[in-house]
């Protein structure tokens, strides 16, 4: 809900080249965009993107992956994390070449792994070669072509600037807070089983409810919702 402008703005960057065949994507120069960055405040709709962009392309399964679970306490093992991420799509693709599937990797609170190098302050250095990396699997040397990585995070001031360049995670696509007709749709989404079960009152008006919720994310346009089921609930005890 709301989010049409941001799902056609990373639909053109990401996805577009990829319907063509590869031979013609080829004579243009162009490479594929291999990462994106989903950015801005909690709870506008960042991980329900990344879960509807895994639906609409018919590729394999995302791989969902929380950033803090990538780090680990034994040396090198921070690393060959990363590394086991992309080892499904390095195989296909030493395989199969260009006509190789996609593989999404989608890392929800990227911050947590990929910190601005040399700010972090454990002695160990693991931040610091888990972003290294990240960099060499996504645009080393033997780079592949068959993935995408979606990063997201609220804190898009903490992440590394290497990783921002083109080649890297080149489209950054920043999702706020939704405007009025956004909350209306998802309003009408959070309310629509109540709708068809003929449980939401007639006089509950949704355009009147959206113009009422200015600066609401998602996430609170859902508690709003809920918080009334619940003194319906309470009128019914």
């Amino acid at each position: 809900g709301g989010l049409d402008k941001e799902f056609q703005d990373i639909f053109r960057r990401a996805f577009a080249s990829r319907i063509f065949p590869a031979s013609v994507v080829k004579k243009l120069g162009v490479n594929h965009v291999k990462g994106m960055l989903l950015y801005g405040p909690p709870g506008t709709g960042k991980t329900l993107i990344a879960r509807q962009i895994g639906k609409m392309l018919n590729g394999k399964d995302p791989k969902i992956v929380n950033g803090p679970e990538v780090l680990s306490k034994f040396v090198g093992q921070s690393e060959e994390n990363i590394r086991n991420l992309f080892a499904e799509a390095e195989a296909e693709f030493n395989e199969r070449g260009d006509d190789s599937e996609l593989h999404i990797i989608i890392f929800d609170e990227i911050d947590s792994v990929c910190k601005a190098r040399g700010t972090s302050r454990d002695g160990t250095g693991v931040g610091d070669t888990v972003v290294n990396q990240l960099l060499s699997k996504i645009d080393g040397v033997n780079s592949l072509n068959n993935i995408l990585v979606i990063g997201m995070t609220n804190r898009k001031d903490m992440m590394d600037d290497a990783l921002l360049r083109p080649g890297r995670l080149e489209v950054q696509v920043e999702i706020s807070l939704p405007d009025e007709a956004g909350r209306q749709q998802i309003l009408g989404i959070h309310t629509q089983s109540m709708r068809s079960a003929n449980y939401l009152d007639a006089g509950v008006s949704l355009p009147e409810l959206a113009k009422h919720t200015k600066n609401f994310s998602g996430a609170e346009i859902e508690g709003l919702v809920k918080s009334a089921a619940s003194f319906a609930f309470a009128r019914q005890v």
